[in-house]
């Protein structure tokens, strides 16, 4: 994956070849310093060998209690197919992640997922093994499922909770996932949804059965509480970005969105708010002064600002 020539020339912190691992989505972290980028690199690529060595002397590995087999690897033909839409979105290709098609246990509504570990880093894709012969299963398709699972793979330093997925769902073929398909950015949130929804089960049984005067309004207004809240924070999110966008697109318009996809949360807010291109190219000229990924950022996408 990498040679020690490239490695030494990355530690030396050489910013053509910190744009060249860019474009090959190994993005530097918010707060990630140029000694902890190339470390993260060089973990990477220790743990894919290890793996590797594991699937050749003995077919199989395990990561998280999923068993891996070598006969179930993702022929590279399948990534290949999406490279055109990241380096379209976002300038960047994935060539590296190994896949995998597997079956998890109690998993039958399990379309496919990527496994990905930060600081220690480690990463793999596993999906449905209906895919190896069909790109669509259920509401689920083959292309679209890794294109966005390989933006949360290039984007695993930035640590972003807030426009994370607004970013994968980019790459999504509908409209409609497109615009909504981000509004639950954690787990927490589905739980929150669920748990609203079954207060109001619970309650509606015990008016049926126990308490036919109490009323119900309380418990559908929680679970409208949720709904509202969750849409206007979607709107929110999706104005932010919206205005962030325009402020790049003014300076440079062909790779405006693959400059916010290596914004941090805090970035991206700044950016929305910003009036000015001069305001702009000043903040991004301090920011390059202290941060190895904003060097990269301007040598790649502003070649001809000083």
């Amino acid at each position: 994956m990498f040679t020690e020539e490239l490695m030494g020339r990355a530690e030396g912190g050489d910013i053509q070849t910190l744009v060249e691992l860019d474009a090959r989505g190994f993005l530097i972290g918010a707060d990630e310093s140029l000694d902890q980028y190339v470390t993260r690199l060089r973990c990477l690529q220790g743990n894919i060998e290890e793996m590797d060595g594991e699937l050749t002397q003995t077919g199989r590995f395990e990561v998280e209690g999923v068993e891996l087999s070598d006969d179930d690897r993702i022929p590279e033909a399948l990534f290949e197919r999406v490279k055109g839409k990241t380096e379209e979105l976002f300038r960047f290709t994935i060539d590296w992640v190994p896949g995998f098609f597997i079956n998890p246990s109690q998993g039958w509504l399990f379309g496919g997922c990527a496994f990905y570990f930060y600081p220690d880093f480690f990463a793999l894709f596993i999906i449905r093994r209906s895919f190896a012969n069909r790109e669509r299963w259920l509401i689920y398709s083959r292309d679209e499922l890794l294109a966005h699972e390989l933006c949360h793979v290039a984007r695993i330093a930035m640590e972003s909770d807030v426009f994370e997925e607004t970013f994968a769902y980019r790459t999504a073929t509908s409209p409609f996932r497109r615009a909504v398909g981000s509004v639950f950015r954690s787990p927490m949130d589905s739980y929150l949804l669920l748990g609203s929804t079954l207060v109001l089960l619970i309650a509606q049984l015990v008016r049926v059965l126990l308490f036919h005067s109490m009323p119900i309004w309380p418990f559908w207004g929680l679970v409208l509480l949720v709904v509202a809240s969750f849409a206007g924070r979607q709107q929110h999110g999706q104005r932010v970005c919206s205005a962030a966008l325009r402020r790049l697109s003014s300076v440079n318009e062909e790779d405006a969105l693959a400059v916010l996809f290596r914004c941090s949360d805090e970035e991206v807010l700044w950016l929305s708010r910003c009036q000015e291109d001069a305001s702009f190219l000043t903040w991004m000229a301090g920011k390059a002064e202290s941060s190895v990924r904003w060097q990269v950022i301007r040598a790649r996408f502003f070649p001809a600002v000083p």
